[in-house]
This record gives structure tokens, C-alpha cells and sequence, in this order.
């Protein structure tokens, strides 16, 4: 759980919209989800991104999740649960590259790349 955030209430929402994101250069793909929630008589909404896989069976609208708020600013929430992207893709991502880098500065070193 984030640091500040363990006094904040639990209560439950409803999941209103899910939407999967296609990777883009910029971006993991992931679920963009949207929630509805009550705290006393009033109604707020947030909205989270969820680093799944499009392949799993995940959060449907009307499903329930349980979401922390802010007790003095109800309006502030997020979903203890929510996956962030996986730091073992990015890891592999960059080991691959610094052994293609290795190998091509080996190459050039023992004169791989003079012809």
C-alpha cells in the first residue's frame, strides 16, 4: 500500500466502464477502469489503470471492488489493487539490450567489423 495512505477508508464501488488500452510506444498496455462510489449522501467517481493482461478475464461493469478514500477529501481515492506495469518486462527489455551491445562491442573489438 502507498506510504500516507493506510488511514484512508475502505468502501465498496461500482466498476462503471473498462477499457483495454493497446501497448503504444509510450505505454504498457493495461486496463483503463472507471468507478462509482458513495461516501454519507455524497457520490464521487475515479478511475485507475490496471497493468494486467488482455487474455485474463478481469473487471466487468457493475462488477464490485473495494477502493480507499480520503476521509478529509472524500473526492481522492484509488484501488489498493490496481497492478502497476511489471518491472521484470522492463529489466528483460533492458538486459536484452545490453547484451546485444556486448556482443556487437565484442565484434568490433577483436575486428569483427573490418572487412
Amino acid at each position: 500500500m502507498t506510504s500516507g495512505r493506510s488511514d484512508w477508508q475502505i468502501t465498496p464501488a461500482n466498476v462503471y466502464s473498462v477499457d483495454w488500452i493497446d501497448p503504444s510506444r509510450n505505454d504498457w498496455g493495461h486496463y483503463e477502469v472507471v468507478y462509482s462510489y458513495r461516501v454519507g449522501n455524497d457520490f464521487f467517481t475515479g478511475r485507475f489503470s490496471d497493468y494486467g493482461s488482455p487474455a485474463e478475464s478481469y473487471l466487468k461493469r457493475d462488477d464490485t471492488i473495494h477502493i480507499r478514500y480520503n476521509p478529509s477529501n472524500s473526492k481522492k481515492s484509488f484501488y489498493p489493487d490496481a497492478r502497476q506495469p511489471s518491472i521484470k518486462k522492463v529489466s528483460l527489455a533492458l538486459i536484452g539490450v545490453g547484451i546485444g551491445l556486448l556482443v556487437m562491442l565484442i565484434v568490433y573489438l577483436s575486428g569483427g567489423f573490418n572487412s
